[in-house]
């Protein structure tokens, strides 16, 4: 991290700076607002949650009510009495006739008081197996109630009491419910039970109100033992309450911990066995007091960023310079040295600026002195290797020797001698330092057909080059170097191809190819040639691996000769692989660089 801050430019420093003086205090500002206001809104957080626990009581106490309601005009109703009794006591001798009409008269009665009670299903079953149902029994039978663990505790009920049993798998399959809540009583006259009576409660009514609060409270009905009895989610129904052990033994207020966040729970009793439990974030109840503290922090942010865009705006016209002269020296660095930072001012900066800029004007003079003066010596050193013999008399004599040999007939070896006569004239000629490609080119071809004769492998020359590109000037001896080392090194003196392509890039430049079909390089071999090509002229001098022609003017002097001539806007390109051949790529100006 203290890396990171070190390498941070001067201005980000000094704005991460007062960001820190100005957020920190105002973090402690609101910490200690939260920490003298926690109590006050504990406080409010209890009566919200008591008051939204108290709506949902009054539904469920009265959802079971109704359940307790159904339960008891089973049993106390006079118009019911005498065919429930007719029914418990029905035998098979009865009229079957008879037999359903009680039934009939029992399902229709039910129906007409259960409707506005809501969703339940009823169910009356009597010791002799008759039974009453408003659900279908197609798939379910209602004498399997007998076998549940609970029956036996509902058959041994005193008095008028009901069996709060719990959930149930849903055995009405009128709905898509899963569950349903489920109590049931015996009926019981004179101390004779004639019958049973189980009433489900759909839960969907419950489950519904319960998610009215998803997000922010959360209700579940559990029974003693903690397992949860109603939820939002039905897939936690029948599962053990989380919480139980915080919750108590009696109805009251404690606080949680859930998933590192804080929460209020409270509970109250809807039936001897069945609590109803209310959870509430802390966060989400105090809404109203933290919506009054984020105002007074967005107000206090309002003033903080008008004063941090005061100061930015100051520190950006200290440092503003500074970050310029940083521009100007990483340009600089790149090659462009005729940029200048343009800095003035009497303070610090603008002394430096001026000092600056002129140092690299000292400079950039001497290395356009330092570059004439490499010029003349390659031009002295070129001058020195063309006088060593003297051109004229030569070429003189071979247009002689030719004519003699073309007298007699041979016109293979008169077209020798014409291509080395052709050759030679381009060395004489050292009034223009420049010649059009196509020439270039054309020197080239006399070039291979001297070596062909001196060689059983012939060498094929390829021309690819664009017409556009023809005529645009190029340095002399160019190309000539390239095809010797693609000769020597390429094709190890024997026969292959070799083929110039050229061709105008997108910015105007002249680009060449010169690529042979020989053995190529390893990539070691690419590596250390690029080093070597890239390497100071004192140092390139000196390495014996950078290939040598027989004028004397090698790969590397073609290069260099370039980087003179077009500077930083000249680059180049080494393709090499085993077997494949190597590609050598030029891009350059199609004017020379012109000095200032």
């Amino acid at each position: 991290m203290l890396t990171r801050i070190r390498s941070l430019s001067l201005r980000n420093k000094l704005v991460l700076t007062i960001l820190i003086c100005l957020v920190i205090p105002s973090i402690v500002s609101m910490y200690v607002s939260n920490f003298f206001t926690r109590d006050a809104v504990r406080v409010q957080v209890e009566n919200n949650a008591r008051q939204s626990l108290g709506i949902v009581n009054q539904f469920v106490d009265g959802q079971l009510k109704n359940m307790v309601y159904m339960m008891n005009f089973l049993q106390f109703d006079e118009d019911l009495q005498e065919p429930i009794l007719k029914l418990s006591r029905a035998d098979a001798f009865v009229d079957q006739r008879e037999l359903v009409g009680y039934k009939t008269t029992l399902a229709l009665r039910i129906a007409t008081v259960k409707r506005p009670l809501g969703d339940m299903y009823v169910t009356l079953l009597m010791p002799n197996g008759q039974y009453v149902a408003t659900y279908s029994t197609f798939s379910f039978d209602p004498h399997s109630f007998t076998e549940k663990s609970w029956f036996p505790d509902v058959q041994n009920m005193t008095g008028y009491n009901a069996k709060w049993i719990g959930v149930e798998p849903n055995y009405a399959q009128e709905t898509k419910q899963p569950y349903v809540l489920t109590a049931a009583k015996p009926l019981r006259t004179y101390g004779l039970t004639y019958g049973y009576v189980i009433v489900g409660l759909e839960m969907g009514g419950l489950q519904q109100l319960f998610r009215q609060y998803e997000g922010k409270e959360s209700m579940v009905i559990i029974d003693d033992t903690g397992k949860i009895l109603v939820d939002k989610d039905s897939s936690t129904i029948g599962q053990p309450f989380p919480y139980l052990e915080q919750l108590g033994e009696e109805e009251g207020t404690s606080f949680v911990k859930v998933a590192g966040e804080d929460y209020i729970m409270m509970s109250s009793r809807v039936t001897p066995e069945w609590r109803l439990v209310n959870m509430t974030p802390y966060k989400a109840a105090a809404q109203q007091i933290e919506s009054f503290r984020n105002k007074d922090f967005f107000i206090q942010l309002c003033f903080l960023v008008l004063f941090a865009i005061l100061l930015l705006s100051v520190v950006r016209t200290l440092t503003k310079p500074i970050a310029r002269l940083v521009q100007t020296v990483v340009r600089i660095e790149s090659g462009q040295l005729s940029e200048r930072s343009n800095i003035s001012g009497g303070d610090e900066v603008g002394r430096l600026g001026y000092v600056f800029d002129r140092m690299i004007d000292r400079i950039e003079r001497m290395l356009v002195e330092n570059k004439r003066e490499q010029e003349l010596k390659r031009k002295a050193e070129l001058a020195m290797l063309q006088a060593q013999i003297n051109p004229h008399f030569l070429f003189n004599v071979l247009n002689s020797i030719r004519l003699k040999i073309m007298m007699k007939g041979d016109e293979e070896n008169a077209e020798l001698i014409s291509s080395l006569s052709s050759l030679l004239r381009m060395t004489i000629n050292r009034n223009n330092a420049y010649i059009s490609l196509h020439e270039e080119i054309d020197t080239n071809e006399h070039y291979v057909r001297l070596l062909n004769s001196r060689h059983g492998d012939k060498v094929l020359l390829r021309i690819q080059a664009a017409s556009d590109t023809l005529l645009v000037p190029i340095p002399r001896f160019l190309l000539q170097p390239l095809i010797e080392n693609a000769y020597l090194h390429g094709l190890k003196s024997k026969g292959g191809e070799i083929t110039i392509t050229s061709r105008l890039t997108e910015d105007g430049r002249l680009q060449i190819e010169v690529r042979d079909s020989g053995i190529g390089m390893t990539p070691e071999r690419l590596a250390e040639l690029r080093v070597a090509l890239e390497a100071p002229p004192v140092e390139a001098a000196v390495d014996k691996s950078v290939a040598r022609t027989l004028s004397g003017i090698g790969i590397y002097n073609v290069f260099e000769r370039l980087r003179l001539i077009y500077g930083h806007r000249f680059d180049y390109d080494i393709e090499s692989r085993p077997e494949e051949g190597t590609q050598i790529t030029l891009r350059f100006p199609q004017e020379p660089e012109k000095e200032s």
